[in-house]
């Protein structure tokens, strides 16, 4: 784990830093983009809370890379909106407002939707019995961190199987924007809940019904928003 510390703050105490996924050095992809791809992951499933600093020293340590690669990744989630430039301290993971939330739930409606519905094609029964191992998994789960890796895990099984590349980029994208804001969902209140929608999108899949899955998913996000939506600052 790096040292990835939060802004300090009344009563706040240095936070453990995410876990990321490793470099390998020997893959034809750049060092650059798979730091880039690791730090997004983190924050897609939740493993970066808003408010955090995140440094290219303490990150390069981690990940056991040099420092330049790291740097040149978090200036580009800096252009992609995600982090804010913060002299001689680093990047800082930047807080979503309610109105931002509501307007990219809004967008991932739409876009997941699209996603399952497509993904209806080539819909097979190990996928489903993946989403179901998934969703009992999460059934069983007391910590929140792990449920929403997850909860990233079951839609993205999803989504990818829609293969549309175009599609999945536009919908991460919006997930590593409002990622870490599921710091503020109280998983152990409404986990029976996220079960039971989950399961409606299973059971939509398994009927092939292209209107039930999008609805379903669209009711998935929506729920989640009404109980994150008010823990945001206006």
């Amino acid at each position: 784990m790096s040292e990835v510390n939060r802004r300090p703050g009344p009563g706040r105490q240095q936070s453990q830093a995410p876990e990321l996924d490793a470099i390998n050095v020997e893959l034809a992809e750049t060092v650059e983009r798979q730091v880039y791809r690791s730090i997004r992951q983190a924050m897609m499933s939740g493993r970066v809370a808003p408010g955090t600093s995140l440094t290219s020293r303490s990150l390069a340590q981690v990940l056991k890379v040099s420092a330049q690669p790291v740097r040149d990744a978090l200036k580009r989630l800096e252009a992609d909106g995600v982090l804010e430039g913060r002299p001689q301290s680093g990047f800082l993971l930047r807080h979503v407002s309610q109105q931002e939330y509501r307007e990219i739930i809004e967008i991932r409606q739409r876009l997941e939707g699209l996603a399952g519905r497509v993904a209806l094609s080539s819909m097979n029964i190990d996928t489903i019995g993946k989403l179901e191992r998934i969703n009992v998994r999460m059934s069983r789960l007391d910590s929140a961190k792990e449920a929403l890796a997850e909860n990233y895990r079951f839609h993205f099984t999803i989504y990818r199987m829609a293969d549309r590349p175009t599609l999945l980029a536009l919908i991460e994208n919006l997930w590593v924007r409002m990622g870490p804001a599921l710091h503020h969902h109280p998983y152990k209140i409404n986990s029976a809940d996220t079960m039971e929608r989950h399961d409606e999108i299973i059971t939509a899949l398994k009927n092939r019904d292209p209107d039930a899955v999008e609805s379903a998913i669209a009711e998935d996000l929506g729920a989640a928003a009404n109980l994150v939506v008010p823990r945001l600052p206006k």
